[in-house]
């Protein structure tokens, strides 16, 4: 377990993140690099960083930590979260570790692990881990330093000149896609114009579904460009900004994607987390496919999609697509891949393609409410309304095709609450009247428990 003496990172199975030098320290993640190592039993290891200022002494702390417990370490470098996955599964690896705090501000560092198979790790796997004693091995590992195997994948996956012409403006946000991002879809046929391009240079929010991207939609325009694409650090998610420069959901990349799958494979079926955009369900319908919900989370969605044997799925609000056939992560680069050889074939621009897809509109919110109280809420609806799921806290659906989620955070006193509907004004409507029912209901819990004290 974590030493008392020492500020808790947030933990969680999709990694272990926190800020440098305040809850994330470097003798923290060497002993996780011991006990990873030692649940692998001391056998091969793949790392890579992004390019934050600080991955340089993580990576040397976990790199000790897994020779200390007699590992062979692959030492990628600078390398995006998808190439990691890749590699253990390509090399037949024991599991890999990616030093990075993914979309998080540039002040935060973390760890994502990767097990056998190429998969991320579950819930009860991380519990493992974490519980294991640190205890150094009696033989030393050694490290060698390897190309990822991703990169040459990707471009034959890719294939040449596939979107010849298409003309592409990218916000690479000083990622990891800095370095090869560029590569991949000129490859491709792509007319290139990048921004932000410097790594370890992070002039916008990181998180790409956070920032407005105002600039790159001015360059879209100003370049007449058919798209634009925007990452995060590590490359895993991506949000566009369509022809005429309007930047679009996260739910917009994973829908254009599935689109992509469900018309050119037999295997029609998909896992989506609970959060993500109706669009999805009308999408499969259409294609009379199978459509699986997931708690929110990337390894919540990859386990369903693994559990189900589907073929694609992913996470809308994250602008996250998964393809297990290809890496069993979510890849922004993927999709990009993807995105630039539709607007090449279809010859039409990317309003067009998403005309095809019926639109909903989201809104969200956070509450600042004490855990215990968020989950008697989330109880509470699920007794007293109609038609209601509760994969993950609990989602409520209306009979106009509308919806209202609220899930408490496993990591913090919030209750997180979104809706869709056919309008914005609904969807707002909706957050504002739960959000209010919400907040009633905790301030009487608050006055109650304030009179029992008494």
């Amino acid at each position: 377990m974590l030493e008392n003496s020492e500020p808790s990172p947030i933990i969680s199975a999709s990694g272990i993140r926190g800020v440098v030098n305040e809850n994330f320290l470097p003798s923290f993640v060497q002993r996780m690099g011991q006990r990873f190592g030692s649940y692998v039993g001391g056998g091969s290891v793949a790392v890579a960083t992004d390019t934050r200022t600080s991955s340089g002494i993580f990576v040397s702390s976990v790199i000790s930590g897994l020779l200390q417990s007699g590992c062979t370490v692959f030492d990628l470098g600078y390398s995006s979260t998808p190439s990691i996955f890749k590699e253990v599964l390509a090399r037949g690896l024991d599991g890999g570790i990616m030093v990075t705090s993914s979309h998080n501000p540039p002040e935060w560092n973390g760890l994502k692990f990767v097990v056998k198979g190429g998969r991320g790790i579950y819930e009860e796997e991380l519990s493992t881990i974490l519980s294991l004693e640190v205890k150094p091995s009696t033989q030393f590992g050694r490290v060698f330093k390897k190309r990822a195997l991703y990169y040459d994948s990707l471009l034959a996956r890719a294939g040449k000149d596939t979107a010849k012409n298409v003309k592409v403006a990218l916000d690479l946000a000083g990622g990891v896609g800095c370095f090869f991002i560029p590569t991949i879809l000129s490859y491709q046929g792509c007319v290139i114009h990048s921004i932000h391009d410097s790594p370890g240079l992070f002039p916008r929010i990181i998180d790409p579904t956070s920032d407005p991207l105002s600039l790159l939609s001015r360059i879209v325009v100003a370049r007449k460009c058919n798209v634009g694409f925007a990452y995060d650090c590590d490359a895993d998610r991506l949000v566009i900004v369509d022809d005429r420069g309007r930047k679009l959901s996260g739910d917009a990349t994973l829908l254009i994607c599935l689109r992509y799958f469900l018309e050119n494979t037999r295997n029609r079926s998909v896992a989506v987390s609970i959060d993500t955009s109706m669009a999805a369900e009308d999408l499969v319908r259409e294609f009379n496919g199978r459509l699986f919900y997931a708690k929110v989370g990337e390894t919540n969605v990859l386990k369903k999609i693994l559990e189900n044997g589907c073929g694609a799925g992913g996470e809308g609000s994250s602008g996250g697509y998964i393809e297990p056939s290809f890496v069993k992560c979510r890849d922004g680069v993927y999709a990009s891949t993807i995105i630039a050889k539709m607007l090449r074939n279809e010859e039409g621009s990317l309003s067009d393609i998403l005309s095809d897809i019926p639109t909903y509109f989201q809104a969200r919110t956070r509450l600042e409410i004490q855990r215990d109280i968020a989950q008697k809420i989330v109880k509470l609806f699920s007794e007293t309304e109609g038609q209601v799921e509760l994969i993950d806290g609990v989602k409520i659906r209306k009979s106009d095709r509308s919806w209202v989620l609220l899930r408490p955070s496993n990591t913090e006193h919030v209750l997180r609450l979104s809706a869709e509907a056919k309008t914005q004004e609904l969807a707002n409507r909706l957050v504002k009247e739960y959000s209010e029912k919400a907040l009633e209901f905790a301030r009487k819990e608050k006055e109650k428990s304030q009179l029992e004290s008494y």
